[in-house]
């Protein structure tokens, strides 16, 4: 669809004059104009030739200029160019578990689709979990390391036990106990722990994970020795019915999450502290009454878990409100779902994370059969590759959320022959040993290998009357035309902007040769987003500047500086810390190629995002401009896209 000039520049190196005549053979493209030109050149001078062509296929256009000058002078090269088809990329996905009974998942290609690019890509694992005890180096002990530190591994280490069809071994089960006595030891006279050891201030969000910890180390079979005292059945209780005023009023979040914590570490059986138990029971009714519309889904997840752990069934009115609400609040994809809130001063669980963990757990002890579960599993395990579990509190809830949830499905126990049928063609087989650690397996088959306009057949099966799960994935990858498509959000919104450095605020599609164009991708995620990738294709006729090149003027360059800054200054960062705007990028990073910019970010936060970059026009011509693209890389069916254009670049004066 692209018009071009095909050029070409002949300088005449000799001492006088001459007549030089050009001509051009083409392959791959039309030629509008297949004349022979000739023209004197003067001694040192150069000449441009051009000839008007039109791309009618894609694949390699081949071009050959040949010059022949008077007195015997001649020259020639030749050029490979790519024409690509003015498409768009779409994915479609979904996935699911095998237990006992075979899997089968329709494919349908729409007649429209080119086959020639795409693919279907099948992903299985034994274990979403994988090997949790990977992660607990990374809570390997130090000298005045803090109490909510020593909490963290006392609850990762119980995940790996959960999770793990081995167990502990000695080393880790010796410092486990150690842990625990290092966390009675250092409890404070009023039944509540600081932040450090010496901390003699208590801290409500520390005590809270602490005497969580501590119940999780319980019910995992371990002596927890009696508490130095139980004033903190009182503490907390004292704590939540303090007075507050409009200036400084009491969070309802944290209200769930300290009675969460009180309910599983009072003991059964003292008169008083069941006492205790029971107005705790009554405070987490009262609290879904009079703030559910407060409660975020971390506090949601954790008033749900306290009601459970106070006796209150899984079909409690109380208990499917708040998972309702749950559900209600999903940021989901066919692969992978997670949930988000507003971020709050003074608290420990203000990642996505953290929130989607806790409602895992909250999900799993709930309703072990829920339809979120293996997708909020999935999304846990991605941010855990994404290196998204910075603290110690954030891996050991992850850790502590995916130990329960292998511990449910029996997962790691895995042991099965597996094969994947395409119609009656076997695509996949082999065996998994999770284990052993052997539990994952792909293959990505061709476009070809599915009728246009047919339904096709995937079948899942592994080997009946053993352990474990099988777990599979599948990308259904495919590009269609794209000429006067139109934007399309499918949990991106990405648009891209063509203006003229003089005047950056008015949208354009045409420039003079040589004109420098300043492109603004903006990219807009609604929610958090992990290995975000974004394409922007820029039309056949423009080149990007790379500034780190020495040919780009200083000038230029210190333009292109200052309209990213702007760019960065109109985001939250700015506003927190207007001297780290100048720094502050989303993009881990940015590669400028000759046809396209492409931007990565591991952690893509919620919000909108612009990116400023300079392209010159290099080519006269009428172009194609292809949707720009955004996509998150583990889950490909949350893309979105731009509209298509045309792009005009004349020859000016």
């Amino acid at each position: 669809g692209d018009e071009v000039t095909l050029r070409t520049l002949v300088r005449n190196g000799t001492d006088e004059a001459r007549d030089v005549t050009v001509t051009i053979e083409v392959e791959g493209v039309l030629l509008l104009d297949e004349g022979i030109h000739t023209v004197r050149v003067e001694a040192g001078d150069s000449v441009v030739f051009g000839w008007p062509a039109r791309a009618l296929e894609d694949g390699t256009a081949t071009v050959r200029f040949s010059a022949t000058a008077t007195g015997g002078y001649g020259d020639a090269v030749e050029l490979s160019l790519p024409v690509y088809l003015d498409v768009t990329p779409e994915t479609t996905a979904t996935g699911g578990v095998v237990e006992d009974a075979v899997a089968v998942e329709a494919v349908y290609l729409p007649d429209y689709v080119i086959t020639g690019s795409g693919s279907l890509e099948l992903s299985l694992q034994a274990s979403l979990v994988g090997a949790l005890d990977q992660e607990l180096p990374f809570f390997e002990p130090y000298r005045w390391e803090s109490n909510v530190r020593v909490a963290s591994r006392i609850v990762a280490t119980v995940a790996v036990q959960r999770a793990s069809a081995n167990g502990l071994t000695e080393a880790q089960e010796r410092q486990l106990r150690a842990d625990i006595g290092t966390l009675i030891t250092y409890q404070n006279g009023d039944g509540g722990w600081g932040w450090c050891r010496n901390c003699y201030g208590t801290d409500y969000w520390v005590t809270g994970w602490v005497l969580i910890a501590l119940a999780e180390a319980r019910d995992a079979g371990y002596t927890v020795p009696d508490y130095r005292n139980s004033y903190f059945a009182y503490l907390i209780p004292d704590y939540l019915n303090r007075q507050t005023d409009v200036e400084r009023p009491a969070n309802p979040n944290e209200h769930a999450f300290l009675l969460y914590a009180l309910t599983r570490a009072l003991n059964e059986g003292d008169t008083p502290i069941t006492s205790i138990a029971w107005e705790a029971q009554l405070d987490m009714l009262a609290l879904l009454e009079e703030h559910r519309t407060q409660l975020t889904s971390w506090g949601r997840a954790y008033l749900a878990l306290g009601l459970l752990a106070s006796g209150h069934e899984a079909d409690h009115e109380s208990v499917r409100i708040l998972l309702n609400d749950l559900s209600a609040a999903t940021i989901a994809s066919a692969n992978g779902n997670h949930w988000e809130d507003d971020r709050r001063p003074g608290s420990m669980h203000n990642s996505s994370v953290r929130a989607t963990a806790l409602v895992l757990r909250a999900l799993t002890e709930a309703d072990p059969s829920h339809p979120l579960i293996e997708e909020t599993a999935r999304w846990l395990v991605v941010a855990r590759s994404a290196d998204r579990w910075k603290t110690s509190v954030e891996r050991a809830q992850g850790m502590a959320s995916l130990g329960a949830f292998a511990e449910l499905t029996g997962e790691t126990r895995g042991v099965y022959d597996y094969q994947v049928l395409l119609n009656t063609r076997r695509v996949l087989d082999g065996h998994f040993d999770v284990p052993a650690r052997d539990y994952t397996d792909g293959v990505a088959l061709t476009l070809d290998s599915l009728p246009l306009g047919e339904v096709s057949r995937v079948q899942f099966e592994r080997e009946a009357g053993t352990e474990g799960r099988l777990y599979y994935g599948l990308n259904l990858r495919y590009v269609t035309p794209a000429t006067d498509i139109e934007a399309l959000n499918r949990g991106f919104a990405v648009s891209h902007r063509y203006s003229l450095l003089d005047d950056p605020e008015t949208p354009i599609s045409s420039a003079s040769l040589g004109d420098v164009i300043r492109v603004t991708v903006t990219v807009v995620a609604p929610a958090e987003r992990l290995y975000a990738k974004v394409e922007d294709f820029l039309p056949a006729g423009l080149e990007p500047i790379d500034p780190r090149l020495n040919i780009v003027p200083a000038w230029l360059r210190e333009q292109l500086q200052r309209d990213q800054a702007e760019a960065r200054r109109g985001g939250t960062a700015s506003y927190y810390a207007p001297w780290y705007t100048w720094y502050y990028s989303p993009w881990d990073q940015v590669d400028l190629r000759d046809d396209r910019v492409t931007l990565l970010a591991g952690r893509l936060p919620r919000g909108v995002h612009e990116y400023v970059y300079y392209a010159r026009a290099t080519t006269p011509g009428d172009f194609f401009v292809a949707p720009a693209h955004a996509e998150e890389t583990y889950f490909p069916e949350v893309f979105g896209r731009s509209d298509s254009s045309r792009f005009g670049v004349d020859e000016g004066e």
